[in-house]
């Protein structure tokens, strides 16, 4: 009986905030605060999320860890979040997964400089910049490369009228 009420009590306090809509709202009642968890409510969370990444919802993983970097800042629960949030949104193939990984790890270095999180984060950030910088250069090439090619086509052109002068001018001066 005992564990039946545990495991009920737990899924209650993992759906409690999750089913709500709306923006979230603090005790004091104003929008666009960070909702306040407690150290414990936030451990709970993180646990969850983890157990639904070794269970291969990532989607539902995700939720769960942006819920816990939205809230109130936990020293080692918020910074765990937000490193695993920003390794998440690569593995999950969005469009700007990239981008956003950035924002999460810069916001862990920004808010958590000392946490053992962001010395593992520190590299995989520096590559994120670096493919960044590279697709930046590569779009530049892109462009630089298709203003070649239409002037080498113009180039053409013009070479084509001019030979075709020149044999024009030959015949005429016979």
């Amino acid at each position: 009986m005992k564990p039946l009420f545990l495991i009920a009590l737990l899924l209650l306090g993992l759906a409690g905030c999750s089913t709500l809509k709306g923006t979230p709202q603090t005790a004091s009642g104003r929008a666009g605060e960070r909702p306040k968890l407690s150290r414990s409510e936030a451990s709970q969370r993180l646990s969850s999320a983890l157990q639904e990444l070794e269970q291969g919802r990532q989607a539902a993983a995700m939720a769960i860890l942006e819920e816990i970097v939205a809230g109130s800042s936990v020293r080692g629960v918020t910074d765990e979040a937000l490193f695993r949030l920003g390794v998440l949104k690569l593995l999950n193939g969005e469009k700007d997964g990239s981008a956003a990984s950035i924002r999460y790890l810069e916001r862990l270095r920004r808010e958590y400089g000392d946490s053992v999180w962001t010395v593992q984060a520190k590299p995989l950030l520096a590559y994120l910049y670096a493919v960044a910088d590279m697709n930046a250069q590569n779009r530049n090439l892109k462009a630089n490369n298709s203003s070649l090619s239409k002037e080498n086509k113009e180039l053409r052109s013009s070479i084509k009228r001019l030979k075709s002068l020149e044999v024009q001018m030959e015949r005429n001066a016979r």
